[in-house]
């Protein structure tokens, strides 16, 4: 007779934006289904993802630091519970922003021991799209620095600061009042000026956003 396995975890391996600490937690059948949810947190406090179910149908709750968004999903429980790799990637940019899957498929896939860098460089969702990707890296770290230390703000007092992704430049964008703040990314002369300053404030006019092209 034929025995049937059913898989009753998945691992899903998240990069806080916070700490940037790659986050892989384990998401159990069993548990879901007696909470009817689950919240992922980093180890920093960090809320990364709520996973919930209901009568045929899991469903994924996505903060997204990429759009400043909540992107959900949802999956039959065997689509869900299968061991093959899914992507988790923001729905406006199409960058990913984690994997789930079996856990030996989700740790052969992201590699914890491998550099941020490495990983950045690796990603073929960036394939092509920035000028220099290794500026675009050290500039989105350092804007992400500024804002874990409180030292990215904007003019009004609101410390709400949305990003939008361009092939050569950062836009900081303030969510309470609309004001912008462009960070080029496209050369180490643009890295090395980020480097030098000692905060960050988003000013200009409070007129609406205009979205240029990005990924």
């Amino acid at each position: 007779m034929a025995t049937v396995l059913i898989a009753t975890s998945v691992t899903v391996a998240l990069r806080c934006p916070r700490c940037g600490r790659l986050e892989l937690s384990e998401l159990s059948r069993f548990a879901l289904g007696r909470a009817g949810s689950q919240r992922v947190e980093c180890e920093c406090g960090h809320h990364l993802l709520t996973v919930g179910v209901r009568p045929g149908q899991v469903w994924m709750q996505v903060p997204c630091f990429l759009c400043e968004g909540t992107h959900f999903r949802y999956y039959s429980p065997g689509q869900f519970w299968q061991p093959g790799l899914k992507q988790i990637a923001c729905a406006e940019t199409d960058l990913q922003l984690g994997v789930l899957g079996d856990e030996g498929a989700v740790v052969e896939y992201v590699r914890p021991g491998l550099s941020d860098l490495e990983r950045f460089m690796e990603d073929d969702a960036f394939d092509g799209f920035f000028d220099d990707p290794v500026v675009m890296y050290q500039v989105m770290n350092q804007v992400q620095e500024l804002g874990a230390q409180g030292l990215l703000r904007c003019r009004c007092g609101s410390r709400d600061v949305g990003v939008d992704l361009f092939p050569d430049r950062l836009e900081l964008y303030c969510v309470a009042c609309g004001r912008q703040r462009t960070v080029p990314a496209a050369t180490e002369q643009d890295l090395d000026a980020l480097m030098r300053v000692a905060y960050l404030e988003i000013g200009g006019d409070a007129s609406s956003r205009c979205r240029g092209h990005k990924k």
